[in-house]
C-alpha cells in the first residue's frame, strides 16, 4: 500500500468509520506496444516530482474518462458497435463505443497515436500527422469532440486496432475511484509517438521488467494496475502475440486488509490477470457509472485542478 494510502486508511480507522464510497467514474487507458530484440516494450509514463506533492513519481500509463459525446455519430470501420459491446462483454453498445472512443482520444492527444483509416481503408500514416496536429490541439481543448476530429479529416476510428486487456475498480478507500479498462496496442505502421502532458510527465519506451525493476517492491513508486498490467504483458515473446490473446477482462475489484499492522491489497487467488484469458464465460457485465466530462490523465497521478488524477493504489 501507498503512503498516502495508508495515512487516508489510518485516519479512517481511528474514527472507526467505513469509508462512503463514490460510484466509479468509467475510463479506458492505453498501453502501447512495440517489438525489440529485447522483446516486447511497453510505452510508461512517470509524473515528475513536484514541491509540496507526494507520490506523484510514479510509473503509469495514459487514461481518460469516458464521454458519451465520443460515441455520439462516432464514423467506424473494422468492427460495428455489437462487436465492441461482446469483445467487453457489455450490454450498452454505446458505452462500449465510448470506452473504445476514450481510449483512441487518450492515444492521440497524449500519444500523438491515430486508430483510424481512411475513406479507402488506408491506415493513418506519419505523413497524415502533420495534417492531423491542429485538430490533435482542438481536441485537447476540448474544442471539437473525436467524432468531429475524425469526420472532419473524412476518417473513421477502428476499434479492431485496441485490444482489451485489464479492468481494474480502485478500491472504496481512494477519494477519487474508477472503473478503468486497459487497452494494449501496436504502434500503426508509419507513425511515431510524439508524446505531449499537461502536467510534467516523462514518456518512453522501456521493457515490463525495466519498470518493474525500477518501481522495486514499494507501492509508492508504481500503481497496482500498472504492475499487474507490466507482469502480465512481460513474459508474452512479440506484438502480435499479445494482439492475438483473448482476455477475461472481468473487473479486478482489490480488497484492503490489514495484516501485522500494515495495510495490503488483496486479490482473489484466482485473480491471475496473466493467465484469466484461459477461462472466459459469456455474461455480460455492467459498465459502471454515468460519465463526466474530464481532459487526459495520467494514470498514479494525485489528483489536481489541471485534471490529473490518483488511479490506483
Amino acid at each position: 500500500m501507498s503512503d498516502s494510502l495508508t495515512r487516508l486508511l489510518e485516519l479512517f480507522a481511528s474514527g472507526d468509520r467505513p469509508p462512503n464510497p463514490s460510484q466509479p467514474i468509467s475510463a479506458s487507458g492505453v498501453v502501447l506496444l512495440r517489438d525489440t530484440p529485447a522483446g516486447i516494450q511497453v510505452f510508461v509514463t512517470r509524473q515528475s516530482d513536484a514541491p509540496g506533492i507526494e507520490d506523484r513519481n510514479r510509473w503509469s500509463f495514459p487514461f481518460g474518462e469516458i464521454s458519451p459525446a465520443d460515441a455520439r455519430r462516432l464514423p467506424m470501420a473494422g468492427w460495428s458497435a455489437e462487436k465492441c459491446a461482446r469483445t467487453l462483454r457489455m450490454d450498452n453498445t454505446t458505452r462500449a463505443i465510448a470506452h473504445y472512443a476514450a481510449a483512441a482520444r487518450v492515444a492521440l492527444e497524449n500519444l500523438g497515436i491515430v486508430f483510424a483509416c481512411d475513406a479507402e481503408g488506408r491506415l493513418v500514416s506519419e505523413s497524415d500527422l502533420p495534417l492531423l496536429d491542429q485538430t490533435r490541439r482542438k481536441l485537447f481543448a476540448r474544442e471539437v469532440r473525436l467524432p468531429q476530429a475524425l469526420d472532419y479529416r473524412d476518417l473513421a476510428m477502428r476499434p479492431d486496432l485496441l485490444r482489451p486487456w485489464l479492468r481494474w475498480i480502485n478500491t472504496p478507500w481512494q477519494l477519487r475511484r474508477y472503473d478503468l479498462v486497459f487497452f494494449v496496442a501496436a504502434v500503426p505502421a508509419g507513425q511515431v509517438v510524439d508524446f505531449r502532458s499537461p502536467n510534467d510527465s516523462w514518456g518512453g519506451w522501456m521493457l515490463p521488467a525495466e519498470v518493474l525493476g525500477s518501481a522495486g517492491d514499494t507501492a509508492d513508486h508504481i500503481s497496482a494496475s500498472a504492475r499487474l498490467l507490466c507482469e502480465s504483458i512481460a513474459e508474452l515473446p512479440s506484438v502480435g502475440a499479445a494482439m492475438a490473446k483473448i482476455r477475461d477482462i472481468r473487473p479486478l475489484e482489490p480488497d484492503v486488509v490489514r495484516h501485522d499492522g500494515q495495510w495490503w491489497l488483496s486479490l482473489d487467488h484466482r485473480a491471475d490477470p496473466s493467465e484469466r484469458g484461459r477461462l472466459r464465460d459469456e455474461e455480460l457485465l455492467s459498465a459502471g457509472a454515468d460519465e463526466v466530462e474530464a481532459k487526459p490523465l495520467m494514470a498514479g497521478d494525485s489528483f489536481e485542478p489541471l485534471g490529473v488524477a490518483e488511479e490506483s493504489q
